[in-house]
C-alpha cells in the first residue's frame, strides 16, 4: 500500500529512490529500468499518495491538545509519537492521512470510519466472565486482545464458551455530547496538525 505518509521500506527520499531503482529483495518488487530522472519523478509521485489536502479546522491546536489529553481522555486509548494508550489506532500522523471533515466525523460517529485492521471482540469464559476489547492476534487455538483499561488478555479458545466479533464497530464514544462545538474545532485542529514530523 503506497497511500500512507510513511513507507516502511522507504522512510526517506533517498531510500525510496533506491527501492524504486533496485527493487526489494525477496519480494515481488523488481528493479526498475527507468532513468534517474524518471525514478525521481516516480518517487515524488509516490510521496503525494500518502498526503491529504483539505480544509483546515478553525480551532486552536494548543487547546485541542489539552482537551485531547484531559477532558477528551483520548490519550488513554491512542498513541501519539510513542506516548499514550494502545487500544485505538496510532494517531502520530493522522493529519497527513485525514482531512478535517473526516476527523470531525470520526469524533462524532466513530463507527463510520473504523480502520480495516481494527476488530472489537467480546469473549465469554466457560465460568461466565465476559471480556471486551480490541483484538491484537488470533489463531486457530487462541485469541489475544486489549481491553478498555489497556490490560492485555490471552485465552485458549477451549476456555471460552463464546467469541463475538464486531467488525466496523468502534469502542470509542461519540463526542457529540461530550465536547462543545468550539472544543470539537480545537481537537480537530490539533489532530490535523499531527503529521508525524518533529
Amino acid at each position: 500500500m503506497l497511500a500512507v505518509p510513511r513507507l516502511s521500506h522507504a522512510p526517506d527520499d533517498q531510500t525510496l529512490f533506491r527501492v524504486i531503482r533496485e527493487g526489494i529483495s525477496g519480494t515481488r518488487m523488481p528493479a526498475s529500468a527507468l532513468t534517474t530522472s524518471q525514478v525521481w519523478q516516480v518517487a515524488a509521485f509516490v510521496r503525494t499518495l500518502g498526503r491529504v489536502e483539505g480544509s483546515k479546522s478553525s480551532g486552536d491546536q494548543r487547546r485541542g491538545q489539552q482537551i485531547f489529553v484531559g477532558k477528551g481522555g483520548c490519550a488513554k486509548c491512542h498513541t501519539i509519537a510513542g506516548h499514550g494508550g494502545a487500544i485505538g489506532p496510532d494517531l502520530t500522523d493522522i493529519g497527513d492521512r485525514r482531512e478535517a471533515a473526516e476527523l470531525r466525523t470520526s469524533l462524532l460517529d466513530p463507527s463510520a470510519s473504523v480502520p480495516l485492521d481494527f476488530l472489537q471482540v467480546r469473549v465469554v469464559t466457560k465460568d461466565g466472565h465476559t471480556f471486551t476489547g480490541v483484538r491484537i492476534n488470533e489463531d486457530a487455538f487462541s485469541i489475544q486482545f486489549r481491553d478498555l483499561s489497556n490490560q492485555f488478555h490471552s485465552f485458549w479458545k477451549n476456555e471460552l464458551s463464546d467469541i463475538v466479533k464486531e467488525p466496523k464497530r468502534s469502542i470509542m464514544p461519540s463526542y457529540q455530547s461530550i465536547l462543545t462545538a468550539a472544543e470539537l474545532d480545537d481537537v480537530v485542529a490539533y489532530l490535523g496538525s499531527l503529521q508525524g514530523r518533529p
